[in-house]
């Protein structure tokens, strides 16, 4: 294994990134543990603060 290893962003296992699922650009050992891992970032997008946007391009 070397610099460039992947793992489980859930539990820390390595994964294979040919074939590991994957969800907001991290790996993960199952779809479990990718499936939970997007309910958590579903759940945390919807408890930020919504930013007003004031019309313009920025």
């Amino acid at each position: 294994m070397g610099w460039f290893d992947k793992h489980c962003e859930k539990c820390g296992i390595n994964v294979d990134k040919n074939i590991a699922p994957r969800r907001f650009g991290k790996y993960f050992c199952s779809d479990e543990h990718a499936e939970t891992y997007a309910k958590e970032v579903e759940e945390m997008r919807k408890n930020m603060p919504q930013q007003k946007s004031s019309g313009g391009c920025c």
